[in-house]
């Protein structure tokens, strides 16, 4: 019980990694151009979150995360390198599936909203490499190998 406790903290301390850190990154860097789609096409996006729609939306962000630590969890032993190699081997390659899956969506659109997917794809650069790096950090302090 006490190695779950610690992997749930673990997962609630890199979303607010993801957030606090990684958030002023993308909002300095593609949080324009990424959101302009939303304006240019209201009618496809939800523009009004709800109390219930940013709830889920932060459950969707953990679950991310969560199943990110949990592959890095699992597989971290077969990984060579220290933490911080292992954490961006296993998150990069969380990361490329990520970006698989939203190359797919992408694909069902034309014109601009494809712009919003593509800069999800570099965001989603952004996000992992931040929560890799604070895995890196982190995991060994909490997980004593």
């Amino acid at each position: 019980m006490k190695t779950v406790l610690k992997f749930i903290l673990l997962v609630l301390v890199l979303n607010v990694v993801r957030y606090l850190i990684a958030g002023p990154i993308e909002a300095f860097t593609i949080m324009g151009p990424m959101h302009q789609p939303m304006v240019d096409y209201s009618d496809c996006f939800n523009s009004s979150f709800s109390n219930v729609d940013w709830i889920t939306s932060f459950l969707y962000n953990f679950m991310v995360w969560f199943f990110a630590t949990w592959v890095f969890y699992l597989t971290h032993s077969n990984v060579a390198g220290n933490f911080i190699v292992k954490s961006f081997k296993i998150y990069g390659l969380m990361c490329l599936f990520f970006m698989s899956v939203t190359a797919v969506y992408m694909n069902h659109y034309i014109g601009g909203i494809r712009t919003f997917y593509q800069y999800a794809i570099i965001d989603a650069i952004i996000t992992f490499s931040v929560v890799a790096l604070a895995n890196g950090l982190i995991y060994p302090m909490l997980f004593k190998h």
